[in-house]
């Protein structure tokens, strides 16, 4: 698929084909709707919403391991989990008492913030998707698993 035009005798981006931009775009309308929702009915941001969620998916995880499972920096999924941790949401455990690095997991409060969460999120995505057909959402998002590994490749 061709993703330039010419304006004026020159190759420029074409904006309506350009996968990249139109991913961006869609992540960034997503973002900032579900952020503004969230600090609104949470007081939490997407960041500390996307780490509880990744806790509550994958329990006893380090910092480092939440971070690959949603692709942010460690400085700022620490961050958020100095926050939960500090909300009551979170419960650190180590290995032995002079290990540093924690695992985490959902506390009682953590649980019930992640279900409050996930309804949110169930209904979002409900409506993101909204005129799409199941075959037409599989086939886009082994897609986007296709171009998450050629970055990864990169």
């Amino acid at each position: 698929m061709k993703i330039t035009q010419l304006r004026a005798d020159r190759e420029v981006l074409d904006y309506e084909f350009y996968t990249q931009h139109l991913l961006t775009v869609l992540s960034n309308r997503i973002t900032a709707f579900s952020s503004g929702q969230y600090l609104e009915r949470f007081g939490l941001g997407s960041v500390e919403m996307r780490v509880l969620a990744s806790i509550g998916c994958q329990p006893e995880s380090k910092a480092a391991e939440i971070s690959a499972l949603i692709s942010l920096d460690k400085a700022a999924v620490s961050r958020a989990i100095n926050k939960l941790d500090s909300g009551g949401f979170l419960l650190g455990s180590t290995e032995t008492p002079t290990a540093k690095q924690k695992r985490w997991s959902l506390s009682s409060e953590g649980w019930a913030l992640h279900d409050q969460f996930l309804s949110a999120v169930k209904l979002r995505h409900a409506n993101v998707t909204a005129g799409v057909d199941e075959a037409e959402l599989s086939r886009f998002t082994a897609t986007l698993h296709k171009l998450i590994a050629n970055v990864d490749q990169l």
